[in-house]
């Protein structure tokens, strides 16, 4: 509890104006950190990429500039060394959130498939497809098992091996059979 004082004592000492100032730039990087990830996309008219000036990098700078700043006005901490010492504290800061930023940008999937990929594949079919009706077909992309509401002229039964024409939608397909005997079932 006496430490706590201490702090109190030490922002209320005429350095509360020093530490006011580092808590709002504090408060307002810490603000546009939680809208930058909340609100993916709402800033981007405001960000520089995804390098190390990106808003994110430069948001955890100022959070943590102003948080560390004023904490140690707080501890006595005469003010220009709490900046200096802020500022390499938030710089340490950008740079891990910009670290991390990457290594979450590249761990995003990469197995989307997009319709050209698709045709031309094989399938097996795993919901009959009733002539001009919709069934359903899987296939193996980028390791993962892809599942596609199928449609064909003709009637397909479950089992059965297809190949991809055309793609109708994102999740759709048209289907031709390639073979009547029973494929892997997927």
């Amino acid at each position: 509890m006496g430490s706590i004082m201490n702090w109190l004592n030490g922002l209320l000492d005429g350095s509360l104006l020093a530490g006011g100032i580092f808590l709002v730039i504090g408060v307002v990087g810490g603000v546009l950190l939680l809208l930058s990830l909340v609100l993916d996309g709402i800033f981007d008219a405001f960000d520089f990429g995804d390098g190390p000036l990106s808003l994110t990098t430069i948001a955890a700078f100022t959070a943590i500039f102003g948080f560390t700043a004023f904490g140690l006005v707080g501890a006595g901490v005469p003010t220009p060394l709490a900046g200096l010492l802020g500022a390499v504290a938030g710089v340490l800061g950008g740079a891990a959130a910009w670290w991390l930023s990457r290594v979450i940008r590249g761990a995003e999937s990469t197995t989307a498939v997009t319709g050209d990929e698709l045709v031309g594949s094989e399938a097996g079919v795993v919901l009959a497809i009733p002539a001009g009706g919709l069934g359903e077909v899987a296939l193996v992309r980028h390791g993962e098992r892809v599942s596609l509401s199928a449609t064909a002229e003709t009637a397909i039964p479950r089992g059965a091996q297809v190949r991809i024409t055309q793609t109708i939608t994102a999740t759709s397909v048209r289907v031709e059979l390639v073979s009547a005997a029973a494929g892997p079932s997927l």
